[in-house]
């Protein structure tokens, strides 16, 4: 019997199911959807000096719960008042531990959204400057720097290593372009991750009518009607069934877009579908 460490090296990472419905509740949900440790949540772990070590207490599970499981065998639990996920930390051992997790996971963005994991390497800007990232994202994108669009294969490589579950992903797909034939940021850098098992899928997924951006779009609705007509295509000859892909992008904004791709992709039979991108934008909104 063949050993499936992949399958294996899966099973903590609970799977959800997308719908169109599930992508407009989330888009009209004002809820926290990112957590931050270098910005917005710098203070989601303090110690307290009374009866217990200390405490962390975040906005939501999704994205950052797994990875304390996998990372550091920790888990948040959910407030019996509230919608947040805290743990009481009663071991220094414990706090240290989460502690250095902080630290070694400062910049990066967990996301909530309809994916089964969903992350951002960075904020693009940080008190009005692009944060480190941020700034090679920007350089790669519009100023055509190689140098920059090197340093971002090589941060993402870091990272898929890094984080449980990236790496044991049975493909990669760039999110698509307007333009099928368009060879963008995403693309070119998915297609540089050479040192990983998973085989880049982009070309077989593609928008085969795309004529509206979303960006403009004025609510939901439009944005849902725009997709829709676009008419995202699966390659025929390519079988999803039972596999776990990464959709890569540059700059996550709203993620309604990545939202819609990933459901596509488990329609196709996809179990599992992992968001990650470069940058995460502080607007939901275009730049």
């Amino acid at each position: 019997m063949a050993f499936d460490l992949r399958g294996i090296s899966l099973m903590g990472l609970p799977q959800k199911k997308i719908t169109i419905e599930s992508i407009r509740e989330f888009m009209e949900d004002e809820a926290t959807k990112r957590i931050n440790f270098a910005s917005s949540h710098a203070s989601a772990l303090r110690r307290t000096g009374e009866t217990e070590v200390g405490k962390i207490n975040l906005p939501f599970e999704d994205s950052i719960n797994p990875i304390l499981k996998a990372t550091i065998d920790i888990t948040l639990f959910k407030s019996k008042f509230d919608d947040r996920f805290y743990r009481i930390i009663k071991d220094e051992d414990d706090y240290v531990k989460i502690e250095k997790f902080v630290s070694l996971y400062k910049d990066i963005v967990f996301l909530r959204d309809n994916l089964d994991l969903s992350i951002s390497l960075s904020m693009n800007y940080e008190s009005d400057k692009h944060t480190e990232i941020g700034e090679l994202e920007y350089q790669a994108k519009f100023r055509d720097n190689k140098a920059a669009e090197s340093e971002l294969v090589e941060k993402c490589k870091v990272w898929i290593q890094r984080l449980p579950f990236y790496k044991y992903a049975d493909h990669i797909c760039a999110m698509p372009p307007s333009k099928p034939a368009e060879e963008d940021l995403p693309k070119r850098i998915v297609n540089s991750l050479t040192d990983f098992d998973f085989t880049d899928i982009s070309k077989k997924v593609f928008w085969r009518s795309k004529t509206r951006s979303i960006k403009n779009a004025k609510d939901v609705e439009e944005k849902l009607e725009i997709l829709e007509e676009s008419n995202l295509t699966i390659a025929g000859d390519l079988d999803l069934r039972g596999k776990t892909i990464i959709l890569f992008d540059d700059l996550y904004m709203s993620g309604v877009s990545m939202q819609y791709v990933a459901m596509k992709l488990k329609e196709a039979g996809a179990s599992r579908v992992l968001g990650l991108s470069i940058v995460k934008s502080r607007s939901n909104t275009a730049r």
